[in-house]
């Protein structure tokens, strides 16, 4: 996993909340094969903000994955946030997980899923999971 690269969404509203989970997250990438240089972060004013800058990083970049760090709470702007990372994840293939600094040891795992399903896919089907827009 030496090649992982992720992306980290800081959501400014919630810094608390970023505070308490960043070190932990960076620390966990880094843990789990991630360079420092493959760690990428990014801000979000708002919640609002985190489908746009989460669709940033898959047009802009060429991480694996990214990582929300985002509390519920249980806002009409956290829902609409879920519902346009899920529309994201699903057009552009590409994983999203939400949370604290346990989602980072996840990612992970969903990047290697996705990378094994790739592989063992007929030929019919790209190769490239990031050329499909």
């Amino acid at each position: 996993m030496e090649r992982l690269k992720i992306g980290i969404v800081i959501v400014d509203e919630q810094t608390e909340f970023a505070q308490r989970n960043l070190a932990a997250t960076i620390e966990t990438l880094k843990a789990i094969g991630c360079t420092e240089q493959n760690i990428l972060l990014r801000h979000a004013p708002r919640l609002f903000g985190v489908a746009l800058t989460t669709q940033f990083f898959a047009e802009y970049t060429d991480v694996d994955a990214v990582v929300v760090l985002a509390e519920n709470d249980n806002s009409p702007e956290y829902a609409a946030m879920l519902y346009g990372v899920t529309k994201l994840q699903i057009s552009w293939n590409m994983p999203v997980l939400i949370g604290d600094c346990i989602v980072a040891s996840e990612v992970a795992d969903m990047v290697a899923m996705q990378n094994e399903m790739e592989a063992a896919a007929p030929e019919h089907i790209s190769p490239d999971r990031k050329s499909i827009n």
